[in-house]
């Protein structure tokens, strides 16, 4: 073989190798993909060094992350991951159905420019004791064509996801107000909230409204209070009337529990004392009573929801440290059921990682969490006989509970290939 043709041979399987690794190594190149998403679509996360995800528009505080059409609006995603040195990370976006089923719609139906993405984003923590990369993502309307249900799936080069996040994005076509009741229940008086909704359409021509309007509820952005309904109780022209007594019925639940663990050289008022050893920062956490038959007291919560903070540095994101909180709860005799913690720390689940374990001894419930410095919320939770997280046996309910109220309507009319989503309000039942 002469040199001309080895060289020729050469040149084809360099060729051969960059193509390679363009379409496969790294997959942001590729511009045509399907829609299609095998896992649930939920808050989880699959990689254990996947920390501290915040998904928000204007504040870790709110209880859904929504975007909206009748302006340009921003949504921010922000995790740690507890590693040394960055990953080449990408994003990806999909759009499902009311239900969160994936739809029929073709990426560039939904999305202006590639369904998949990297991240570029990223910062190395600084001085901290446990190592870590801090990303950071920016979502906006302006890249979306239609409204409805989304998921946005973090995964690495080699397509392992590690997380997954819901957003929604909203026409804001149609009004709606809410109304706070008495349950007319008179058991429930003292321990539930009832609504009523009414909904005007405008303009917008609704043929059937048990088939093309549907109205989504939950409490405090906790996909497991959702409740469903589509036939409104009456309807006069454009105005849809959901305001059945005690129909839309929740358990009031009591404000959140609380621990601010903002400082690592002080105490506050839910630390006992700080520990180091192991390689770790031990937070022990002032021991937690049930609530079952305690007294309501007002208490300012944020929903649930949890905030990365840090007194003593400028910047929390990449200068606070990973503690191990060690969480107790006093309790003379176990539960049958598992007790677990439970708010948006935990994404809303039961996870095994947030379990407690029962001490007869020490006549309590334990639990050791790794956490970044913050303000965290949660409860006390067990499940329940249909396997929902169920918060009442260990911190009761009480009907004067400041509560968000999360409000989705969608919209399909005959003929259409996906679920519109008319509208997203957030009402407190204080105001």
């Amino acid at each position: 073989m002469n040199r001309e043709n080895m060289s020729i041979r050469r040149g084809i399987s360099v060729a051969l190798l960059f193509l390679f690794s363009v379409l496969i190594l790294n997959p942001s190149n590729i511009s045509a993909q399907d829609n299609i998403f095998d896992l649930p679509a939920i808050d989880t996360v699959y990689e254990p060094a996947v920390k501290t995800v915040l998904f928000y528009k204007n504040s870790p505080e709110e209880t859904l992350p929504v975007l909206s059409f009748s302006q340009t609006d921003y949504l921010q995603l922000e995790f740690d991951l507890l590693e040394g040195s960055p990953r080449e990370l990408y994003y990806s976006i999909f759009h499902f159905d009311q239900n969160w089923n994936p739809d029929e719609l073709r990426p560039e139906e939904f999305l202006k420019g590639f369904q998949e993405e990297q991240i570029m984003q990223f910062a190395s923590s600084r001085k901290t004791r446990i190592p870590y990369i801090h990303y950071q993502l920016t979502l906006q309307s302006e890249l979306f064509n239609l409204s409805g249900n989304y998921l946005i799936c973090i995964s690495d080069r080699f397509k392992n996801v590690l997380f997954t996040r819901r957003f929604y994005l909203s026409d804001n076509k149609i009004l709606v107000s809410v109304k706070f009741k008495d349950p007319a229940d008179a058991s429930k008086y003292r321990s539930h909230q009832a609504l009523e909704l009414a909904i005007n359409t405008n303009t917008l021509n609704i043929q059937n409204n048990s088939k093309e309007l549907a109205v989504y509820i939950f409490q405090n952005g906790d996909p497991n209070s959702k409740v469903f309904r589509n036939i409104p109780n009456s309807n006069i022209g454009n105005l849809f009337y959901f305001n059945k007594t005690d129909d839309i019925l929740y358990k009031g639940i009591k404000e959140f529990r609380h621990k601010d663990i903002r400082t690592l050289r002080s105490t506050t008022q839910d630390i006992l004392y700080w520990d180091e050893k192991s390689d770790y920062y031990h937070c022990w956490l002032l021991p937690d009573e049930s609530r079952l038959y305690k007294s309501y007291l007002t208490d300012s919560d944020i929903n649930g929801r949890f905030i990365s903070l840090n007194r003593e540095e400028a910047n929390a994101a990449l200068e606070s440290e990973y503690i191990l909180a060690h969480f107790v709860l006093n309790k003379k005799e176990p539960l049958e059921e598992a007790v677990y913690i439970y708010g948006g720390i935990t994404d809303w689940q039961l996870k095994p990682d947030f379990l407690m374990d029962y001490d007869p001894t020490r006549k309590a419930y334990f639990a050791s969490v790794l956490v970044k410095m913050g303000y965290y919320n949660f409860m006390y939770a067990i499940k329940d006989q249909n396997q929902i997280p169920d918060t009442s046996p260990l911190e009761g309910d009480w009907y004067e509970t400041e509560n968000d109220y999360n409000v989705l309507i969608y919209f399909r009319p005959f003929g259409s290939r996906y679920d519109q989503l008319l509208f997203v309000g957030t009402f407190n039942s204080n105001q």
